[in-house]
């Protein structure tokens, strides 16, 4: 029950969107719009130990569990999504132990194939069996491990001297013979082939000029024969085409003969007349001419066609003539009017500025009455005052 005369406040006011008001009962530690109505649910205490929101509380309690919910979920989501790396990585880390073991299986087969003990490059020092290879102190005279101090071989000590030398002068002797002779031979050999080469190349300018005396009796020759020709042929070309003539121009006599002659190439009215009809009719394969009177009747009618013809393109220019007046008067109008309407907006626009400036000026007037007719706004201390009063 509310003991106080004003009714008590709905515990669950919502707004028309269905979401609670703020500065309900559901929500007792948000800000207040009505002190009034905050007063009376903070000093009413047995609306404040009583009246408590089940409703709100189930609707918490419900929120809560849901998002407790919701974090189980999320939480043992979480934990599959880490137990499923986790197994990946634990596979890969096994793959990566096979490959590894494989690798040093591999290099463990490669030392064993090609790097053995026998083949390092400091096996002679400690190879067991080095005294078995290794030679003997001397091997002969010319041992290049006989040092000085040896003394196998004194310097200068050549038993064999005299008799090398004679040798080699012997030897140097032939091949200075040898070469001598390749020499006189490669000489010869060389004049021989300078003494072929002249030769040939006389022989050569021989036959190139008898070639070409040959081929110049021949051009002369046979330009010869093509003069004489081309004169045989001029002659009969000139011989036949005098022939021509003379046959084409008596053709041409019997044929100006036979046509002065023929009535019906020269179209003879007399042989025209037509036996059904003579004064009106002719007949149309003898004569195709026509007679004086049609030749004049075709002359008139050509005539009267020629003066039609320009009283016809008279009327169309005349037509034309007021068509483009006509067109040019319409837009002269046309201009007149845009002018007009122009005239008409730029009136308009200054009777405008004029109003808005005559406005501007009374603004201006107005406030300059008023502030000084009233002053500026300032802050009483009444409204500084009115802070802290309430029971909030």
């Amino acid at each position: 029950l509310h003991t106080s005369g004003t009714p008590a406040p709905s515990p669950t006011r919502r707004t028309m969107s269905g979401m609670m008001e703020i500065g309900t009962q559901r929500f007792p530690r948000t800000k207040r719009f009505d002190m009034e109505e905050r007063k009376t649910l903070v000093f009413n205490a047995k609306q404040r130990t009583i009246g408590v929101d089940s409703e709100a509380l189930a609707e918490q309690t419900e929120e809560k569990a849901a998002a407790v919910q919701q974090e189980v979920e999320y939480t043992r989501y979480h934990d599959k999504l880490a137990n499923f790396f986790d197994q990946k990585l634990v596979m890969l880390e096994q793959e990566k132990r096979e490959i590894q073991a494989n690798l040093n299986r591999n290099l463990v087969e490669f030392r064993n194939e090609y790097q053995k003990k026998d083949l390092r490059r400091e096996y002679d020092m400690s190879d067991p069996a080095s005294l078995k290879n290794s030679l003997p102190a001397r091997v002969g005279d010319d041992d290049t491990r006989n040092s000085v101090s040896g003394v196998q071989k004194f310097e200068g000590e050549d038993l064999l001297a005299g008799e090398r030398r004679k040798v080699q002068l012997a030897q140097q002797a032939a091949w200075c013979a040898i070469q001598a002779a390749e020499k006189s031979a490669r000489k010869d050999h060389e004049r021989d082939a300078e003494l072929a080469y002249s030769d040939l190349v006389k022989r050569q300018e021989e036959y190139q000029h008898a070639i070409a005396g040959a081929q110049k009796t021949a051009r002369l020759d046979l330009q010869r024969a093509i003069a004489a020709e081309n004169m045989r042929l001029a002659d009969d070309k000139r011989a036949r085409e005098a022939a021509e003539r003379h046959t084409v121009a008596a053709a041409d006599v019997v044929e100006a003969a036979n046509v002065g002659a023929d009535d019906r190439l020269n179209e003879n009215p007399s042989t025209a007349i037509s036996y059904m009809a003579p004064n009106t009719r002719v007949r149309a394969d003898h004569w195709k001419g026509m007679s004086q009177d049609e030749v004049l009747s075709i002359a008139e009618t050509q005539a009267a066609q020629r003066e039609e013809l320009k009283l016809r393109r008279a009327a169309e220019l005349a037509l034309e003539n007021r068509y483009v007046t006509s067109a040019e008067n319409v837009r002269r109008t046309l201009e007149m009017k845009a002018e007009q309407v122009e005239m008409f907006k730029q009136d308009q626009r200054t009777a405008v500025f004029n109003t808005i400036k005559a406005q501007r000026n009374e603004k201006f007037a107005r406030d300059a009455t008023i502030k000084g007719t009233f002053g500026s706004n300032t802050v009483e201390p009444e409204f500084f005052a009115q802070f802290g009063a309430s029971a909030r």
